[in-house]
């Protein structure tokens, strides 16, 4: 990894961004990363994603992958926070950690729901994210009001 030590991340900075991935809904609105590689395997995510939902059902062998990917995908979050945490990085490089680490906790979210039938393609199509985002900004201001 190259980096300008002249242009490496602030602890400021860097614990800001850590902090940012451990907030309740850090993942809403963020977008699913288009792929992610994992092991040496590069995996189109948001296609598998949007593929899965628009499913009317999950066979069983697909609900056990689907549960193996959320292992893999919840396994390379913590990588990613972790080399946050520790490596030293520019604030791009340290960016570009944080917006894939909280894409890749929304994917963990989205098929989690759809795991356990709470997503179903009807009902995806009828409530935009903007819709959900809204309804989450809501609920996190209704949340710091009652921590005051």
């Amino acid at each position: 990894m190259e980096y300008d030590i002249n242009n490496l991340i602030s602890e400021k900075d860097r614990e800001h961004l850590l902090f940012g991935l451990q907030r309740y809904l850090v993942w809403v609105g963020e977008p699913i990363p288009d792929e992610i590689t994992i092991d040496g395997k590069t995996i189109q995510l948001h296609e598998l994603i949007w593929k899965l939902i628009n499913k009317d059902s999950l066979t069983e062998p697909e609900r056990e992958w689907t549960h193996n990917l959320i292992h893999l995908l919840e396994n390379k979050e913590e990588i990613d926070e972790e080399r946050l945490e520790k490596s030293d990085l520019t604030n791009k490089q340290a960016k570009h950690l944080f917006d894939e680490a909280a894409g890749l906790l929304r994917a963990i979210m989205d098929l989690k729901d759809l795991e356990d039938g709470k997503i179903k393609h009807h009902e995806f199509d009828k409530v935009s994210t903007a819709d959900k985002v809204k309804d989450a900004r809501q609920w996190v201001k209704y949340m710091k009001k009652i921590k005051e």
